[in-house]
């Protein structure tokens, strides 16, 4: 005991020393929860409770490795104990069990490939891709219904939230969900949710569930809040007969309900054991007082959470966080690329920074800068947007306007065209490296393109107007990139079941585009090397940091840490995400998100934001993120730092013309009366 109390604060002690009973541990950001676990795991084994009747369940395999691993250092013991993520515990179990739910022990599990391809040969034989209305592709359709299934939702449901230009779909989704079903059972299969889904049908009967609590008298849950339904169930299940269980999870970094995670598990975890012991980790190892004042002050409004307020281990009151206000995404990112080189200069390496973003599509400004000045970079959460299918799409148009002979850009955009495969295109190439210039391209290969089919044809004719009209040289690059963007748009929708996301990407690049003198220099300075690993490498004669700057969503981020941080695009519409808003759940879950950036700096963090943005092709003016326009979230913040705009961007207005005035007052509201009616 006294080991342990010199190991452990007070906290943290009590969670590890109660083992008879339900206990539930709010582990707070940088609390140490990981700390909790290993030396709770020692604590059972050095208490004679036999290695075999200890159950550790977490989200990866990795995490539970490296808890047990932590443990058996200092007894060997606890390398016994059984530990790893609901999925693979499910699996041992459902194997010995198998018959009980009429499968075979030979079952086999689908990869998520095999998944998709089942669920694509079950559309197939309902005759659902044989319409003329283009049926939701094999990938969408396995992840509706693993939504559907994780959150115990129905197909409208789904729909409704994350694909509403699908809901016409909803009825034969949902025909769908029960032929896959069927499909599996018949030939022995079972996907990744299922292991779950059956393994809370196989716990119903109280023989089999008796049998598992007797073997598993202690169990252990790790990241709770992450659980979904099924996972919550299982817990519960498991515990029911003897009540010994720990659940460790922060309801403040709730963020993943997107995935099925079920923020009630934790809420109502009291209400499942009656006369729990609730313990509070609220000592933070990791980030200064400052920080942990805005992170307090920003959940301190939430309506379902414990409170708790995170306090300062080190007892280090630090810089006070700043709060930056930028013109448009460019000035932010300017501004970001310099000071990141500024940090590093004054000795804080590339690798301990971390810019944090809501959506992958913000960064796309900031990626730009930081390649102007040659800074290595790796980002989480996504491809880098000029690696992505639809960006790359758009580039292979640009790219033919600057070059009429890039045969690797025709074939892509061949490709796109309804009804062309890699054959015609065979050929389609050849006549097109014949051609002496663009537009012999487009009278001698477009004009006269071999085609079977109406909408074939349309394609082609199409693809042939929108690069005429933008090889006028005269236009702007926005105007020409306007051109290939407005084309390319029915392709996306077409391609893409998720384009509502992908346009974002799409539409920054529009406004970048504008940013260029010639659509040749938009292209030189996009053209990078395919990046190592998703990493931009510097030159090896520049000095070199062991990491790299980190780019990464919030979700992505979650469990990381850095020296410093900088939180961008904070504003309502981006964080919290628009569609959050619509319901009062997901528009908390977004303020748990803002919460888990923040708690990611140890001694700095920036939070930034611009006012002019553009949306839908529209300009318009953002208003700051509501939860960072609150009186005790602001009042932690240093506003003094505030970048002003760039003299240099705000021109003059122009003064107005002196012309002959062609209308007066009267003839001018004679004209509108005519036009109106």
């Amino acid at each position: 005991m006294n080991q342990l109390k010199d190991c452990l604060n007070q906290a943290q002690f009590d969670a590890v020393t109660t083992i008879e009973g339900p206990v539930l541990v709010i582990a707070g950001a940088g609390s140490g929860k990981t700390r909790v676990i290993e030396y709770r795991v020692l604590h059972l084994v050095q208490s004679n409770i036999p290695p075999s009747s200890v159950l550790l369940l977490t989200f990866t395999r990795r995490a539970a490795r490296q808890m047990l691993s932590r443990a058996a250092r200092h007894d060997p013991r606890c390398s016994s104990v059984e530990g790893g993520t609901f999925h693979s515990f499910a699996y041992r179990t459902l194997k010995k069990y198998a018959r009980a739910i009429g499968f075979a022990d030979s079952f086999s599990v689908l990869d998520e490939g095999d998944a998709e391809e089942a669920i694509h040969r079950c559309s197939n034989m309902l005759g659902f891709f044989e319409r003329e209305k283009r049926f939701p592709r094999k990938d969408t359709l396995r992840n509706i219904i693993s939504v559907s299934v994780n959150k115990n939702a129905s197909v409208s449901e789904v729909l409704q939230k994350e694909y509403p230009h699908f809901l016409e779909y909803g009825a034969d989704i949902e025909v769908l969900r029960k032929k896959y079903a069927e499909y599996k059972i018949e030939r022995n299969y079972l996907d990744y949710d299922d292991l779950l889904l059956y393994m809370r049908l196989l716990l119903e009967d109280e023989r089999v569930r008796s049998r598992l609590a007797e073997k598993y008298q202690y169990i252990m849950v790790d990241e709770f809040q992450d659980t979904n339904g099924l996972q919550g169930d299982l817990t519960y299940l498991l515990a029911e007969k003897h009540r010994n269980v720990m659940v460790v999870g922060d309801d403040a970094q709730s963020i993943y309900g997107f995935r099925g995670a079920s923020f009630e598990n934790i809420m109502k975890f009291p209400e499942h054991f009656p006369g729990c012991k609730v313990v509070k980790l609220e000592e933070n190892y990791r980030s200064t007082q400052s920080i942990l004042d805005v992170a307090n002050s920003v959940i301190s409004n939430m309506k379902h959470k414990y409170s708790k307020c995170l306090l300062a281990a080190r007892k280090k009151k630090g810089g006070t966080p700043k709060l930056l206000f930028f013109k448009d995404a460019y000035e932010e990112a300017e501004w970001i690329a310099e000071k990141i080189k500024t940090l590093r200069d004054e000795g804080i390496t590339l690798g301990h920074q971390g810019v944090l973003f809501r959506s992958s599509y913000i960064s796309i400004p900031l990626q730009a800068e930081l390649g102007k000045r040659n800074i290595p970079y790796q980002l989480f959460g996504g491809l880098k947007f000029y690696e992505t299918a639809h960006v790359k799409d758009v580039m292979a148009h640009l790219k033919i306007l600057v070059n009429p002979h890039d045969e690797l850009a025709w074939n892509r955009v061949f490709m796109l065209i309804d009804g062309v495969g890699p054959k015609t295109c065979d050929r389609l190439l050849k006549r097109t490296l014949t051609c002496s210039h663009l537009e012999d391209i487009l009278t001698k290969v477009l004009g006269n393109a071999p085609h079977r089919k109406r909408q074939e044809s349309q394609g082609f004719a199409r693809l042939k107007d929108a690069l005429r009209a933008a090889q006028n040289a005269k236009m702007s690059t926005g105007e020409r990139y306007a051109l290939i963007f407005d084309y390319y748009k029915p392709i996306l929708k077409d391609r893409f079941d998720n384009w509502h996301l992908r346009i974002n990407d799409l539409e920054t690049l529009e406004q970048i585009s504008m940013r260029y003198g010639s659509i040749e220099d938009l292209l030189t300075d996009f053209a990078i090397e395919p990046p190592e690993r998703g990493v931009w490498r510097v030159d090896p004669s520049e000095p070199d940091e062991e990491r790299p700057l980190t780019l990464s969503t919030v979700h992505s981020a979650k469990g990381l840490e850095w020296e410093c941080v900088f939180v961008i695009g904070l504003m309502d519409g981006v964080l919290p995400v628009s569609f959050a808003l619509r319901d009062p759940e997901d528009t908390e879950e977004e303020q748990r998100l803002f919460y888990v950036a923040i708690t990611r700096a140890k001694n700095e963090l920036f939070l930034s934001l611009h006012h002019q943005g553009t949306r839908g092709g529209i300009r318009q003016f953002n208003k700051i993120s509501r939860f960072v326009d609150v009186p005790n979230v602001l009042s932690n913040l240093d506003r003094s730092s505030v970048t002003g705009f760039k003299a240099e961007q705000i021109a003059e207005p122009e003064a107005p013309e002196t012309i002959v005035p062609i209308y007066d007052k009267e003839s001018l509201l004679k004209k509108l009366e005519q036009f109106l009616r």
